[in-house]
């Protein structure tokens, strides 16, 4: 077979002509973040994964750990955030990959060789060389391109609605830590207390001014409050484990948060509240999901549209050393399959994403009910109890100690009277911590600061002091 260089380039042609243009480079913008993460910081995964490292060292943990130090050293090391960052990456590699053509086919024919008389040898063979394209019809490749688009968008809304997440875990295991070091603070008190009760009474024992048994009730006091004491500080070192394994570290890595729980700001009406859910990335994926599942629809649609098969190619003569133009087009007849089975699975799937939409909006919002609720029960139970029951515990107290240091009270007394203090102090605090556990809460699922300007102007409880 002899074949000029020109037959070569008309070939090489063909091919050129039937390939394409290879789609341009793919890149999104991450969707806009909410009130709550704007100012954080934002882990995004590579774009080469053989580029992989350990995590980011932009936040570092010092000995004494502020709440936005703990958030952003979460948001950058959570390995869950983390591994569902890559994938937006991978919906861009789809995208990639929806937009490109399919490859074009090549052919290689030999007809009327190796047979019998005049076509016993090659002399009269017919060489054919073709080149063949499907051509995609019914605007198949913009659907697929806008189909893989839509991915990538519910995939960026679920890692927003994860760094969300991750948010409020890191907040929640924060404000735990902090009611624990006050709860060790209380106990490390009582204990103290307790102890030098203890000695005044031994020295009042050994007088004659107290019966013994005010000595054994003392010592009993004291014994009690150092196992409180240490039963609190196991549970505190496991919660500040708790809270650093949201940046994956194995050892927590500081000795104390820093931060109060005595601020309380004023807790806006539910109904000021309910609307911004709509703003959740939960509810945004959803809406993307449903256009996405629609972009789908359309999709399959396409897909029902027969393509069509063109080639072109050179048919050689050995014979005549003439050369040929071969052109063939075929069309698959849409009889049978006309895709109405993946049609009708797209459109149900479309009206099924509207109904699940529908039910996240409905968790969320019932989640929020029941985070106001605590937030609002918190918010006057700690108002109670800084209002009457502590001045009152501490007064009872006060009196109870003189009374007994003049002789007119036994010793029974007086750890009742400590006892019902410190009760009253660490009901204050528990009332402290369910109020900002609840405020995390409730951030959580409007995913912005409950401290804002118009959400204050919505409060039921315009005497409530602002925090700082």
């Amino acid at each position: 077979m002899r074949f000029t260089e020109t037959k070569l380039f008309c070939c090489l042609g063909v091919v050129t002509l039937m390939g394409g243009c290879a789609p341009s480079p793919f890149d999104f913008d991450p969707p806009a973040a909410r009130p709550l993460l704007r100012d954080m910081p934002r882990y995004e995964a590579p774009e080469d994964p053989d580029r992989v490292g350990p995590g980011s060292d932009v936040v570092t943990i010092g000995e004494q750990l502020t709440l936005r130090q703990a958030l952003a050293a979460a948001l950058v090391r959570n390995p869950r955030l983390r591994s569902l960052a890559w994938e937006p990456r991978i919906a861009e590699a789809r995208r990639l990959q929806a937009g490109l053509s399919p490859n074009p086919s090549v052919g290689i024919e030999v007809e009327d060789f190796a047979g019998s008389g005049s076509l016993s040898g090659f002399d009269s063979a017919e060489t054919t060389i073709a080149f063949s394209q499907l051509l995609e019809l019914g605007g198949k490749r913009d659907r697929r391109v806008r189909v893989a688009e839509g991915q990538w968008t519910v995939a960026a809304l679920d890692y927003e609605a994860q760094r969300l997440a991750v948010l409020t875990d890191t907040a929640s295991r924060f404000v735990r830590v902090l009611k624990l070091q006050q709860r060790v603070e209380f106990a490390v008190r009582a204990q103290a207390l307790a102890e030098e009760n203890r000695r005044v009474i031994n020295r009042r024992v050994q007088a004659g001014d107290v019966s013994p048994i005010d000595e054994i009730k003392a010592r009993l006091e004291s014994e009690s409050t150092r196992i409180a004491a240490d039963r609190l500080s196991r549970e505190l070192e496991a919660a500040r484990r708790e809270l650093s394994a949201m940046w994956d570290a194995t050892d927590p890595g500081f000795d104390t948060a820093i931060g109060s729980l005595d601020d309380l700001m004023p807790v806006p009406l539910l109904d000021a509240l309910t609307d911004l859910v709509e703003h959740h990335p939960e509810v945004q994926r959803w809406i993307a999901e449903t256009e996405r599942r629609s972009s789908v629809v359309a999709l399959e649609r396409a897909q029902a549209v027969s393509d069509v098969t063109a080639g072109a190619g050179i048919r050689y003569a050995e014979e005549s050393e003439d050369v040929g133009l071969v052109v063939a087009v075929s069309v698959p007849l849409a009889i049978f399959d006309r895709n109405q089975g993946g049609i009708l699975a797209a459109r149900l799937r479309a009206a099924q994403a509207i109904d699940e939409g529908r039910a996240s909006r409905r968790d969320l919002a019932t989640r929020l009910v029941r985070a106001h609720a605590r937030l609002t029960a918190a918010y006057h139970e700690a108002q109670a109890i800084d209002a009457a029951l502590l001045p009152a515990a501490k007064d009872a107290y006060d009196a109870t100690r003189r009374a007994y240091d003049e002789g007119k009270l036994p010793y029974l007394d007086v750890l009742d009277a400590q006892r019902t203090l410190f009760d009253t102090e660490t009901q204050r605090l528990e009332a402290l911590a369910e109020y900002h556990a609840a405020k995390v809460q409730v951030e959580g699922l409007i995913s912005e600061p409950l401290n804002t300007h118009s959400l204050r102007e919505h409060s039921d409880h315009p005497n409530q002091g602002d925090s700082p």
